[in-house]
């Protein structure tokens, strides 16, 4: 292949994800058009067809893009501790916090990305038993990731949304707060 048509294939992609997120700022994505990405991309519908079946195969594409970063940047610090994955992952999240705006406020499974994101985790645990991951039984995981992935998504859904004015590292202690010492919620009323 001639470098100068990868280069070109390459640079009409990153226009296309750019007029994406232009038109998403604007309206939701089920609302928007290969043509009006087109147009802001100042491209033709061919190069649009080249590169993407349709605007759902964009946020498709980008989303899987930007999970295996997220997953990255958890991972890369899986060795340390837990606290240093999360501000690791919550940085990123800040980094790219208009994708995680529009993503997190236009798809119907909001916390699609970070199921992705923790996929690559799951692999890691996935010798281990239920019990030896402290569960009961084996459902009980299921459970447990399903309550954790939609809080979480909220949390960051409710952090982008104001613009992460909280540090990472106050997120965290949210987190950390919500989901490890609050247990006294669920015991209210009981002597």
């Amino acid at each position: 292949m001639n470098t100068k048509n990868n280069k070109r294939a390459q640079e009409s992609g990153e226009k296309i994800i750019r007029a994406f997120f232009a038109a998403t700022q604007k309206k939701p994505v089920n609302k928007v058009t290969v043509r009006e990405i087109c147009e802001l991309a100042e491209i033709n519908r061919s190069t649009f067809y080249a590169h993407y079946k349709d605007v759902y195969d964009v946020m498709e594409q980008v989303e899987k893009t930007m999970a295996k970063e997220l997953t990255q940047s958890f991972l890369s610090r899986l060795d340390t501790s837990m606290e240093s994955c999360f501000l690791s992952m919550f940085e990123f999240i800040k980094e790219y916090r208009e994708f995680y705006k529009i993503y997190l406020n236009n798809t119907e499974k909001s916390s699609g990305i970070l199921q992705l994101a923790t996929e690559t985790y799951q692999d890691k645990v996935a010798g281990l038993s239920y019990q030896e991951l402290g569960y009961r039984f084996e459902e009980e995981i299921a459970y447990h990731e399903d309550f954790f992935l939609s809080g979480f998504s909220a949390l960051v859904r409710r952090w982008v949304n104001r613009d992460c004015k909280e540090s990472p590292r106050e997120l965290y202690g949210i987190l950390n707060r919500e989901y490890h010492q609050r247990q006294e919620l669920f015991q209210w009323g009981e002597n």
